[in-house]
């Protein structure tokens, strides 16, 4: 009789391990599964500027061969791509903590960005990011923004209003892109043009008005007391325009970005958000 019990309790004792051992198991499993972290060395940062549908792009000499202008229709498929095939729409918090403290990033990790806040933002891009639940980032010219909000015009470039900023705030963060030195002087960037106490006064209004502490440099472009001006504002992440991949070891205020134009084809898109694609030197 003792005997039996003494099996019986060995079988019950087995069975209640391997159930443990399952649930545990199980467990780590989702575990993993939602706190992936991958060893990703290289973040593409994505160049976006404006959106017009194809109907409005054609016959437009507004809209003609600007490679900055990009169809709403192409745009959907990138971000459906990514949505596909389970990119990250990383926020800016996330992205500062990978460059400043080499913290591990959720796998196939990507940044979005936006330059100028045009209302195209808005109409087209908030809504597509939204549906495939993407996050981003638009650098808004300051002095730019507008009180009123405006009619859209699909076939002209029109600034975002201040309650139209507010309104995707859901779906995109806001970084500074100047308040009024998005221009040129003598044909070149006014930010590289002006003194540097002119400067800081300037991005200082604008990081005031928008609560940011990212940048943006008017047409990527920067020089030594440029980028002077903004560390000692204390800005965290500054964002030019040369074509590459941001590392652990990229500098803070000097983060390349990929440019998404109109002549970005899907395959080159899909390169460059797996950290394949290679500049072709000429």
């Amino acid at each position: 009789m003792e005997a039996r019990e003494s099996k019986s309790s060995k079988k019950l004792f087995i069975l209640i391990a391997v159930v443990v051992a399952l649930i545990a198991g199980i467990g780590f499993f989702i575990f993993n599964k939602m706190n992936a972290k991958s060893n990703q060395k290289k973040v593409p940062v994505l160049q976006y500027y404006y959106l017009a549908k194809d109907k409005d792009k054609k016959g437009n000499p507004e809209f003609k061969d600007k490679k900055n202008i990009l169809s709403v229709s192409e745009f959907e498929k990138q971000i459906k791509y990514l949505a596909d095939n389970k990119y990250h729409a990383l926020t800016l918090k996330e992205f500062e903590g990978f460059i400043k403290d080499k913290k591990s990033l959720p796998e196939k990790s990507v940044l979005i960005t936006f330059d100028n806040s045009s209302k195209s933002n808005y109409v087209y891009a908030y809504p597509i990011l939204k549906k495939y639940k993407m996050h981003a980032v638009s650098f808004a010219v300051s002095s730019k923004l507008t009180e009123q909000v405006q009619k859209f015009d699909p076939k002209n470039i029109q600034r975002l209003s201040k309650v139209e900023l507010e309104k995707m705030k859901d779906v995109f963060e806001i970084g500074s892109h100047t308040h009024d030195l998005h221009k040129e002087i003598d044909n070149e960037p006014a930010l590289i043009k002006t003194a540097k106490d002119d400067v800081k006064k300037d991005i200082l209004q604008s990081n005031k008005l928008l609560q940011t502490k990212y940048f943006s440099y008017p047409f990527g472009k920067y020089n030594k007391a440029s980028v002077e001006a903004i560390n000692e504002l204390k800005v965290e992440l500054a964002f030019n325009s040369s074509p590459g991949y941001a590392t652990e070891n990229s500098e803070p205020l000097e983060i390349k970005r990929w440019f998404i134009s109109s002549g970005t084809t899907i395959d080159q898109f899909s390169k460059i958000v797996a950290g394949k694609y290679e500049i072709v030197k000429k």
